[in-house]
């Protein structure tokens, strides 16, 4: 059986690819099977929201993680059963792990002499993250009511229209994008902003009106602290390209 951060990668992959090749009635039947289990459906949405979860006290984050790795343990047994159907339907696949989701998933197993080093590295890393500062950009977008599933492949102009499917050139790029190894996006994602950064730069440089100066600051600004994910690559190649 697959644990939980694993599950929830193998099914992101899955709606991704159903989206991209407009398979419309797979991505309703995934939504559905996310919703059907109320704590599965919790655990999904908790492992979510962690990435973005800031604790500025360190013992706090301490504290935390002491309380959820309780938790987690107890809502993991109640979706065992469930997670077994959904391994079948989800099945492992050579994608790349998001490490915070590793780490919660060593919480949820269970305490043996063979694991006490690599739950006590796990929780230390989690707390690492959850005191680390992190840049959140708010979006404007409706989403779907679970709302954050598709935000790494979906460009604002579809998120308030699902009828309105990518054309071929755009399914092309988005393959390419979520094919691509935790090096190669880190790289690019480096690249794209300063390409970005230049192109702006150049602009503002040229520009006289005072008006127009201040909208290019604002976009280089939001495009300097978006944060590394496929999701946001996604967005900057789309504006790199429309500059």
């Amino acid at each position: 059986m697959s644990k939980i951060g694993t599950l929830k990668i193998n099914i992101l992959h899955n709606l991704t690819e159903s989206y991209i090749a407009g398979d419309k009635k797979n991505v309703k039947d995934i939504f559905n099977l996310i919703r059907e289990n109320r704590d599965f459906r919790e655990l999904y949405l908790f492992y979510e929201e962690i990435e973005n979860v800031y604790l500025e006290d360190k013992e706090l984050a301490k504290l935390y993680v002491e309380n959820v790795e309780r938790l987690l343990k107890e809502k993991v047994q109640k979706v065992g059963k469930y997670c077994k159907e959904l391994t079948k339907k989800f099945p492992e696949e050579n994608i790349d792990s998001v490490e915070v989701y590793s780490l919660l998933d060593t919480l949820t197993e269970n305490d043996s002499l063979k694991n006490v080093d690599k739950k006590i590295i796990a929780r230390r890393k989690l707390v690492e993250h959850l005191t680390k500062n992190k840049e959140i950009t708010e979006s404007t977008n409706e989403y779907t009511s679970n709302e954050h599933l598709l935000h790494f492949v979906l460009a604002e102009r579809f998120n308030n229209n699902f009828e309105k499917m990518l054309s071929e050139d755009e399914k092309t790029k988005l393959s390419e994008i979520l094919s691509m190894s935790s090096e190669d996006l880190k790289n690019g994602f480096e690249t794209l902003k300063e390409e970005i950064d230049g192109k702006i730069g150049e602009m503002m440089l040229t520009e006289e009106e005072e008006d127009v100066k201040n909208k290019l600051d604002n976009v280089l600004k939001e495009a300097r602290q978006l944060p590394m994910t496929k999701y946001n690559y996604y967005k900057l190649q789309q504006l790199r390209n429309g500059l």
